[in-house]
Parts: structure tokens; sequence; C-alpha cells
């Protein structure tokens, strides 16, 4: 397992101080201002949270004006979720992949670019997520390594688990690209579901120069997200209050379960 590489050594989180630890990232799905501020200080106040996940696409869903208005509209309110002290991942999840708003090909490229440029101007560990299979993926990740903001690049199947073939092929095609990590999320229907997911992780990442995340959803899932770090997964997805997809387990619970099993 590699680490998480936009973790902030200066907050001396767990998986800072516990190499063998995944980070553990909690959503917030905040709109507002006050929302945004109290979900991120409590994922901070519980002292086992890594980092924290910016979903961005239901502040798009909801608010008017162009792309580009509502994508500055949440940017002015990053600084409020900086005041925790976590790295942030921003992410416009689209209706492709499981997420609230459904966009064009060319306004998320749009919303990208200028979540890259918030990022990069922000001084702060801020990384974006990029849904490898759009169509301006390849170019958003090159703009954003000129922008020195780490690129969680993505790929979600909300009903089903992924040929190993296609699992593989996706990880090379997110590490080939330049992702500083490569994440899959899968629905499995099937314990050997799971079982494909990790042995894909598991291949990834042992021929991978970047880190790798592997996760299958739901509640058969739960295997990957405990002993996901055993399988290559630099990451785990975890809830305070509202989770952002099937199967999050509750963040203090995990990380009781992650400290006990790593040490």
């Amino acid at each position: 397992m590699k680490p998480l590489p936009f973790l902030n050594p200066a907050a001396g989180s767990p998986a800072v101080r516990n190499p063998g630890r995944p980070a553990v990232v909690v959503p917030t799905q905040a709109a507002a201002a006050e929302e945004l501020t109290a979900e991120c200080a409590a994922a901070a106040a519980t002292e086992i949270v890594d980092a924290i996940e910016w979903r961005i696409d239901p502040l798009l869903a909801a608010a008017p004006g162009s792309v580009l208005t509502r994508i500055e509209a949440a940017l002015r309110l990053l600084p409020r979720a900086l005041t925790a002290g976590l790295p942030i991942l921003l992410t416009v999840r689209t209706g492709f992949e499981g997420g609230h708003v459904e966009i064009t090909e060319g306004d998320y490229a749009e919303a990208v670019r200028a979540l890259i440029g918030g990022a990069g101007a922000s001084g702060a560990p801020v990384a974006v997520d990029l849904e490898i299979d759009r169509a301006e993926s390849r170019s958003l990740i090159a703009s954003a390594q000129e922008a020195g903001v780490p690129v969680v690049a993505s790929h979600h199947n909300f009903e089903a688990t992924d040929s190993a073939e296609r699992l593989l092929a996706t990880f090379a095609a997110m590490i080939e690209a330049g992702a500083d990590v490569a994440k899959v999320a899968m629905m499995p229907q099937t314990p050997a579901d799971v079982l494909r997911l990790l042995e894909a992780t598991a291949t990834a990442d042992a021929s991978s120069p970047v880190s790798v995340l592997g996760i299958s959803m739901g509640p058969l899932g739960r295997t990957s997200r405990i002993m996901g770090a055993d399988f290559g997964s630099c990451a785990t997805f975890a809830q305070i209050g509202q989770g952002s997809a099937p199967g999050q387990i509750d963040a203090v619970v995990l990380a009781e379960i992650l400290d006990r099993v790593t040490g």
C-alpha cells in the first residue's frame, strides 16, 4: 500500500502517524457555508479522519446560474472547509457515475478546470477528483499536473462489478494518464465480485508507481472498506452522518477497527 499522496503531515492525522493504516476519508455534501464549516469541523474533532471529500455536485444541481458561476460560488466556500485543517478532495460526481448533477462533457471539463485553478491558488492540501471516462480527462489531468494539484482519477459502476480485464485496464489507463491516485468503485452482486475487485486492486498496486484505491460498495463490499489496505488500497471512505455511497461504515467505528488491525 502506497500512502494517499495529499495528506497533510502537519496535521498529524492517524494515517500520517501510522503508515500501515489506510487514510480515512469522510464525505460532505454540504451546499451552504455554515453547514460546510460545521461538518468539516465535526470530522476534524473526531481526530480519526485523515481527509474530507467535498462533493460539490449537489450544490451544482441545486444552485441557479451557469456551471462556471456555480463552481466559483463553491470555491468561495473552500476556505470554510479548510479551517478544519484537513486535506480536501473536491469532487463533481456526475449522473454518469451515480452523482447528483446531469452535465455535458463540455460543462464538466469547464467545472473541473475551475476547481483545479481554485485548488492550485489555495496553497493548501487540496486534490481534485476526475472521472477517467470523461472526454477530456487526459487534458484535465495534464492541467492539474501543471498547477501542482493532485488528481484522484475515478471510475464507478453502481450496477455490477467490471470484469478482471476491464478493472486492470481501467487502473492502467488512470496511471498512464498521470493520475496521483487510481480509484475504482464497484457494486458487487456476489462475494466473488468482491474478491475480483480486491485481486485487481492488489495486482494494480504491485505494478503501479502511484497509489491505488479499490472499493466494493454495499453490504457485500464491507471487506474492501475494512481490509482494503491489505490489497493495496491507500484509503477508505467512511461516513459521519450522511454517507455518499452505499455501504460506507461509521467513521468512528471503522477507525477503531483499523487501529486494532494495523497496530
